[in-house]
């Protein structure tokens, strides 16, 4: 799996273009985002969607400018399961994403 290109509002993964905010499941499956348009906070209910298939990795990608944080509960959650979590913007979380070879997770926050 690979992501292609990303712009503000806009992600493209193995040539199929979303408007809106992207989970990538460890089996390459993707998802939406279970919460509303325009949420700014990624929750325990979305990172345990992510920790329950067992990636090594979850990345999150916080937005164009980082604006979108990850509640505490979220971060102990993977804290607890032995993953490693990477947060940055979101550009710089999908560079991460893509050279990382090890099974992974992600959730992309495409504005803001």
């Amino acid at each position: 799996m690979k992501i292609d290109s990303y712009s503000f509002g806009v992600i493209t993964i193995d040539g199929k273009t979303y408007k809106e905010d992207v989970i990538i499941l460890p089996n390459n499956q993707i998802v939406e985002r279970p919460l509303p348009k325009g949420t700014h906070i990624v929750t325990s209910q979305e990172i345990s969607i992510l920790v329950k298939e067992k990636p090594v990795i979850i990345v999150v990608g916080t937005g164009e400018s980082g604006i979108a944080k990850i509640e505490d509960d979220a971060r102990g959650l993977v804290e607890n399961s032995n993953i490693k979590l990477i947060v940055q913007p979101t550009g710089q979380a999908i560079n991460a994403f893509n050279e990382i070879k090890e099974r992974k997770a992600g959730l992309f926050h495409l504005t803001c």
